[in-house]
């Protein structure tokens, strides 16, 4: 959030296992080996893009929890990764007691953006900043939201996943209207995608003409490299480079990257 050209994107699905973390992941590593320089923000309580850095969230190290409590900067706890140019901002499950905590007065909507904010006054020079928030709604989705200018959607081709679409778009408006007048949708991302069935082909016909055909970004085909990937702490580009996955990732990230 540094200045207008650092873009702050948010990876966004109110229905879990949709490949939301997986996205937010393997799109900041592509990024960064495209040399743009990222951060990651873990903003779910489940820490899993935390467990995907190698990172365990019950190790005794500051994190976002101690962040949104008031009790260190963004720069004690930035961390460095596999990749020069790609940080972390880790997660643990202490969050969850932000979220059911009435007696934090530190925290409100606006927290997460007020202390990204403050990279700006440390000079910190980053081309994206990357958002992964709970596939719930609470205050913590509403402060990744809030953070953010971009939302991009992943979703499964299949039509329980169109309600969990309509319901994403309902809870960007709230937003809009709320606290972030610069949030926009930016894209919607096919993911376990088999791009030959009926059903993936009359989804996308109808993303194409519910939000425009430029709104409907790469799809990420089904690849048991992303599922195994987490379990050795990396990307699916670090784990297997010559991977569908890793190949649909890297073609994901070009389009974000040209797509401002």
């Amino acid at each position: 959030m540094q200045k207008l050209l650092t873009r702050k994107i948010v990876f966004a699905n109110r229905k879990g296992g949709c490949g939301k973390t997986t996205t937010a992941v393997n799109v900041a590593h592509a990024l960064a080996m495209q040399n743009r320089r990222v951060l990651l923000v873990d903003v779910d309580p489940q820490a899993h893009a935390t467990l995907s850095f190698g990172i365990s969230p019950d190790e005794k190290r500051r994190n976002l929890f101690h962040l949104l409590k008031g009790d260190v900067s963004v720069l004690d706890i930035m961390l460095p990764t596999f990749s020069d140019n790609l940080f972390l901002i880790p997660a643990s499950r202490d969050l969850i007691e932000l979220e059911i905590s009435l007696d934090t007065p530190s925290f409100n909507q606006t927290s997460l953006a007020e202390h990204l904010l403050t990279l700006q006054t440390e000079s910190v020079k980053l081309d994206y900043i990357i958002i992964d928030p709970p596939p719930s709604v609470g205050i913590l989705s509403i402060n990744a939201l809030v953070a953010a200018r971009e939302v991009f959607i992943p979703m499964p081709m299949h039509f329980l996943a169109m309600e969990g679409l309509a319901e994403m778009m309902r809870m960007i408006y709230t937003i809009n209207a709320s606290w972030n007048s610069d949030l926009r949708l930016s894209g919607i991302i096919p993911t376990f995608l088999n791009p030959n069935t009926k059903i993936a082909k009359e989804i996308t016909t109808d993303i194409q003409n519910t939000f425009g055909a430029d709104k409907l970004y790469p799809g990420i085909r089904q690849n048991i490299t992303l599922a195994e990937a987490p379990g050795y702490g990396k990307s699916v580009l670090a784990y297997a480079p010559k991977s569908i996955g890793s190949d649909d990732y890297k073609v994901l990230a070009q389009r974000i990257d040209c797509g401002q």
